[in-house]
């Protein structure tokens, strides 16, 4: 008889395939029991290695032990067992060398570092899949990914990656441990959301990055109106998952329910706010929110938001533009009222602030908010535009770094790095974050590049500048072509279609080409026709203009804008920016040194 024949008359294949299936049952059990009872990691790993141990014991025993008609008898000598015994053997030693040196957490030496490199308290909440089966239900699954994120993020001593970095990845898939190790994680969160009216289905389940194992799952079934204890629960679940292993405890303070319209309301809110489309609408939708629950202060702090947003993203006049700040400024008071400690009513207030010239509290309400919530991105982008807007360009720069740091795919962080860099004449650093904002929204560098031949009007320099702009965007190269050799003051240079096609550019861009021309009655026209936003960048747009706008700072019509525009009390208080200095209680001079500033 042969081998094959023999091993299936003593049914080897049958109890070997039976001991495959009920195996890995018995592991996807306790996958689920053991964290359920804070079971360490390694108790895990011993139950796969006994697992996989017993499949050639099993197949062993089912050789040697016959069963006949006379009952079971034994016999290990039968032709064929020496190949039998090789092969168990070799599979014995396979399991153990898979244990010992073939996971990555005995690799290096240490079973609770997760991954290379990544640090244990770091951790990633990935975009929730929405299984609603329509796309529409986008913005609930987006804002539950959004507030799991803000909740886990004050969780003491655990490090949440930031929501622009994560949402980079949604929709496209891929290995769980592959996605960690880019985002530079230990654990990631993933999960789905399926909602039925008001009704939803929540899963979610932690992951841990080195090994793709599943640390924690569950399933929840709740109403709409519980959502935030959902998220709270969710939260504090996976803090206490953690806690053994680093050390990390959840206290989550709970919150107040909330009316499930309101929140609605508001998740729509967040999603256009977020993708910086149909603000309008967005602040519709907020106002809905506010409408009907009153002390929803994550409501008004949005809406508040989306309200200072709109300024630089929907064409406006003077008065819209002050209407709106001003909108924004009472829905701040308004969430600072309801909520005065949170990281977004502080950054909304420093917003409010900054665009009544009032720097120094502007400042500190931005510092109170990084210090409620480090993870929270928005505002250290605020809190970097405003020390570039009053000089403090090395400070705005470091700012801008541990922005891009904190949330590299955020673009407008690497917006920050560039007017800091050109504002120092690191021309090396604008570069690079042209080259980033490049990669991630070509559309938003064409920003950067278009007054960036400006920043140093120097001649043929800032024409082959011009020239590379054009190779790269057309539309927006052909309308430099036509504006720089106005703004350098080229004879030959169109007059009357470099007055049109200034009529084209953002505000911000429109004063770049004005200072070039070193047009200061056209400048200081222009900037009194614009909203506070623009006007808290007088300063800085002529700062960082060499030598043209340098050598505008001295003149005193501009010094009367610096007192009126709130720079100068902010610099008798926190100190003087390179090139300007006090003379005196009363008066002070600036445009010192201005070939070149550092």
């Amino acid at each position: 008889m042969s081998l094959i024949s023999e091993l299936k008359r003593r049914k080897v294949f049958k109890i070997g395939a039976a001991y495959v299936v009920v195996a890995w049952l018995a592991i996807q059990a306790v996958s689920i029991a053991f964290p359920a009872f804070d079971a360490p990691p390694w108790v895990l790993r011993v139950f796969i290695l006994v697992s996989l141990l017993g499949f050639p014991l099993a197949v062993v025993m089912a050789w040697v032990f016959d069963v006949s008609p006379t009952g079971v008898k034994f016999d290990p000598d039968v032709r064929g067992s020496k190949r039998i015994y090789a092969a168990a053997s070799v599979l014995v030693v396979l399991a153990l060398g898979w244990y010992f040196y073939g996971q990555p957490t005995f690799r290096k030496g240490d079973p609770e570092t997760p991954v290379a490199n990544a640090d244990p308290h770091t951790i990633a909440v990935l975009p929730f899949d929405n299984m609603s089966g329509d796309p529409k239900q986008d913005y609930f699954s987006d804002g539950m990914t959004e507030q799991l994120l803000d909740v886990l993020a004050k969780v003491p001593g655990l490090k949440v990656v930031a929501r622009t970095s994560v949402f980079q990845f949604k929709g496209k898939g891929g290995d769980v441990r592959d996605l960690g190790r880019k985002l530079g994680v230990a654990y990631i969160v993933e999960g789905s959301v399926r909602r039925d009216g008001e009704q939803v289905r929540i899963t979610a389940q932690l992951v841990r990055v080195s090994d793709g194992f599943h640390v924690w799952s569950e399933t929840y079934d709740r109403k709409l109106e519980s959502v935030f204890a959902l998220q709270d629960d969710i939260a504090g679940r996976i803090g206490s998952t953690l806690q053994k292993s680093l050390g990390v405890s959840a206290v989550i303070p709970a919150r107040t329910p909330v009316d499930p319209m309101a929140y609605d309301e508001y998740l729509k809110g967040r999603a256009l706010l977020r993708a910086r489309k149909d603000l309008p609408g967005a602040i519709a939708h907020f106002e809905v929110a506010v409408a009907k629950a009153p002390t929803f202060a994550e409501g008004w702090s949005s809406l508040s938001l989306a309200e200072d947003a709109i300024y630089w993203y929907v064409p406006l006049d003077r008065t819209q533009a002050v209407d709106w700040l001003a909108q924004a400024a009472t829905a701040a008071e308004r969430a600072e009222a309801l909520a005065p400690d949170s990281a977004e009513t502080q950054h909304i207030l420093g917003n409010a602030a900054r665009e009544h010239f009032e720097y120094r509290t502007a400042e500190q309400h931005y510092l109170r908010s990084i210090a409620i919530d480090p993870s929270y991105p928005d505002v250290r982008e605020d809190y970097s535009e405003l020390l570039y807007q009053v000089g403090r360009m090395q400070e705005s720069s470091i700012a801008a770094r541990e922005l891009t740091a904190l949330d590299p795919y955020f673009i407008v962080g690497w917006f920050r790095r560039f007017d800091a860099a050109v504002a120092r004449d690191d021309r090396a650093e604008a570069e690079l974050s042209i080259g980033r904002m490049r990669e991630l929204d070509p559309s938003f560098a064409i920003f950067a590049a278009l007054d960036y031949p400006l920043s140093y009007a120097r001649g043929d320099e800032a024409r082959r500048d011009a020239m590379a702009i054009q190779s790269r965007h057309s539309a927006e190269g052909k309308l430099v072509q036509v504006l720089l050799p106005w703004a350098l003051g080229d004879p030959d240079a169109d007059e009357g279609a470099a007055r049109e096609a200034v009529q084209a550019l953002p505000a911000m861009d429109v004063a770049a080409f004005l200072i070039a021309r070193r047009d200061i009655a056209g400048y200081l026209d222009h900037i009194d026709n614009v909203g506070p936003m623009d006007q808290t960048y007088f300063f800085a747009t002529m700062y960082r203009s060499r030598p043209a706008g340098q050598s505008m700072l001295r003149d005193p019509r501009v010094k009367e804008k610096l007192v009126d525009y709130g720079f100068v009390r902010y610099w008798r208080e926190k100190g003087w920016p390179q090139g300007c200095r006090p003379l005196g209680e009363a008066d002070f001079e600036c445009g010192l040194n201005a070939a070149k500033v550092s």
